[in-house]
């Protein structure tokens, strides 16, 4: 049973908030992060472009006792980051801003821009982008879909073209920054993210919604597992 456009954002709202990351990120990794984006400045200043609901964000604030800013258009995200902001007590000094997050032009000290560099049309135009708001000596945490391996037909039609992850690497060189940091996720932080998501679609309960969750698993399975990778990369502006 095909959804509409409605019932396909209940399911992709549904999805979203069965997960603490809207992305492939485990706890260790999340804490391995937070060490390395520590930022050289007291004042320093953070920024999320397509934050979602804030959640990394919101805790490298917290851990560092940083101001900072969130950009996305999704409205039902922001709330969400503003009631976490709430319970971590940061909400008077991290702000979440309802925009098209490709107009911000305010230049912050670390920038994260994580599973979002669709909002660009693609990784080479939003490292472009990511480098015009990145201050010098800054830090910008980068993530995006990879290739792990090649792919077959059916894969490369639901992804499209991407790099492997040394191929991510020089594209952000090109962009005019230094990598500090390469890795991608693990089979196990896919596993859980995979399952998280289609976990949150489930308590829709509807045909339509099951209908996705049950593709979405036999593509998960079937089709990318151990193939598409998601890469972490912390950069610095050269």
């Amino acid at each position: 049973m095909p959804q509409d456009d409605d019932d396909l954002r209940t399911s992709f709202d549904a999805a979203a908030s069965a997960l603490t990351f809207n992305a492939p990120l485990g706890e260790p990794r999340a804490a391995d992060l937070l060490d390395r984006l520590a930022p050289s400045a007291a004042d320093a200043r953070a920024l999320d472009l397509g934050c979602g609901s804030g959640e990394l964000l919101l805790r490298v604030c917290d851990r560092h006792g940083l101001a900072g800013d969130g950009v996305d258009q999704q409205e039902k995200d922001l709330d969400r980051a503003r009631l976490r902001a709430a319970d971590l007590g940061v909400a008077d000094r991290v702000s979440f801003h309802a925009a098209d997050a490709t107009t911000w032009d305010r230049p912050a000290d670390l920038v994260l821009n994580v599973g979002a560099a669709h909002i660009w049309d693609g990784a080479d135009a939003a490292l472009a982008a990511l480098h015009r708001v990145t201050r010098p000596g800054g830090t910008l945490l980068f993530g995006d879909g990879v290739y792990e391996r090649e792919p077959g037909a059916a894969c490369r039609e639901i992804f499209g073209d991407m790099p492997d992850l040394a191929g991510m690497a020089r594209t952000a060189t090109t962009a005019g920054f230094r990598v500090l940091h390469a890795a991608t996720s693990t089979t196990g932080e896919w596993d859980d993210f995979e399952s998280d998501w289609r976990a949150g679609i489930e308590r829709v309960a509807t045909p339509g919604a099951r209908e996705l969750a049950d593709r979405r698993r036999e593509e998960y399975l079937g089709v990318y597992r151990g193939v598409v990778g998601f890469a972490w990369l912390v950069l610095t502006p050269a």
